[in-house]
């Protein structure tokens, strides 16, 4: 077993959830353009005199029971602090709640980081191994299989990726810490819509957990059952090839957002990617939220034939778009839309960020 130390530094606001939606006034309240995270049995207990039904025979949400400034001194009544704040002040407003530890913590899913590499080996391999593409299945849900099944094993205990563990990474000690409130759009060439708030990790932080691979299931023994010899290149070169497809995907999302509107500040982030020059221990990742569909899918080996693609995209209902969209044909851009973290200056809404990019490094422990 190969044993690595994994570190990851975070370039740009990552948001990976835990699947549950904090609600305004009952999981958090805004003071002073800051976002509270509600300790509620705390306050229940020490605001237990104002608990009674107002005319509509409703009770007040934990949040409103904090009337005065020295409420918001009593740390025992929250649990952490964002910076940022919705827009909405609408109770029961919501915003995508961030994973975290028991206490708190935020963390990154070793999962998450597994997934992104194994995106990045079935694209890097591709050439390698040949997939038909015909093969990929008529399911919405399973769709990708049998590709999958070509590239690294016919079944979870014949997988490539077996040989591959990821931890769990852990970063600061603070509850909270490095979380932030973002407002995230959907970006177009021309336009931006569709808000949505969630807590996202940024700043400057690092996450630190393990890499390791099991050298074992390579062994002749084993060989003879999982057949995997013929793809231990893949994981020796494995942030190498990691690398080549975030290297790939900058190039194009460098050109999407130097075109699109309102976009400076991402087009000048991926400007800064694209000349990055690394050492073959890292990689530039992007995990999470908002890594879009070039991100986790088999991306280019998809497009190689236009009217194959398109139909492709009707079959599994992959276009969404408004009533008004111009109709798809065979050679436009898939997909047609980013996300982004935006901010608002002088009543003017422009992108900030994409999300999930890391700068992930393989180092002995």
């Amino acid at each position: 077993m190969s044993v690595y130390k994994l570190s990851l530094q975070v370039l740009s606001p990552i948001h990976i959830g835990d699947g549950n939606e904090l609600r305004q006034d009952f999981d958090f309240v805004v003071h002073n353009n800051q976002t509270y995270r509600l300790n509620e049995d705390a306050i229940l207990q020490a605001k237990e005199a104002l608990l009674s039904p107002g005319a509509g025979g409703k009770y007040p949400p934990p949040g409103r029971l904090l009337t005065t400034e020295a409420d918001f001194q009593r740390a025992a009544f929250f649990r952490y602090v964002l910076r940022g704040f919705p827009r909405s002040v609408k109770t029961d407003a919501r915003v995508k709640s961030f994973i975290k530890d028991v206490y708190d913590r935020p963390y990154l899913p070793g999962s998450s980081i597994k997934g992104a590499l194994r995106t990045a080996l079935a694209w890097t391999g591709w050439k390698e191994i040949n997939p038909d593409i015909n093969t990929i299945g008529r399911s919405k849900f399973w769709a990708g299989q049998p590709l999958e099944r070509k590239l690294f094993g016919q079944d979870p205990n014949h997988d490539l990726l077996r040989t591959l563990h990821v931890s769990d990474l852990a970063g600061p000690e603070q509850p909270g810490a490095n979380l932030l409130l973002v407002n995230a759009q959907v970006l177009t060439l021309k336009n931006h819509a569709s808000p949505i708030e969630l807590e996202a990790v940024a700043g400057e932080v690092r996450f630190t957990g393990s890499l390791s691979i099991d050298e074992t299931l390579f062994g002749p023994l084993a060989e003879r059952e999982l057949h995997f010899a013929n793809r231990k290149h893949w994981l020796d070169e494995l942030m190498v090839r990691a690398q080549a497809h975030s290297r790939a995907r900058i190039v194009r999302l460098l050109e999407w957002f130097e075109r699109a509107d309102g976009t400076e500040a991402v087009a000048r982030f991926y400007r800064q990617l694209a000349g990055a020059t690394l050492g073959s221990n890292q990689a530039l990742l992007q995990i999470g939220w908002g890594s879009g569909w070039d991100g986790k899918t088999f991306w280019t080996h998809l497009q190689g034939n236009p009217e194959r693609f398109e139909r492709l995209v009707g079959e599994f209902k992959l276009h969404k778009a408004g009533k008004d969209s111009p109709p798809r044909k065979a050679g436009d851009a898939f997909p047609r839309s980013k996300r982004a973290a935006m901010v608002s200056k002088d009543g003017v809404t422009r992108a900030a960020a994409p999300f999930g990019w890391v700068l992930a490094e393989l180092s002995q422990p």
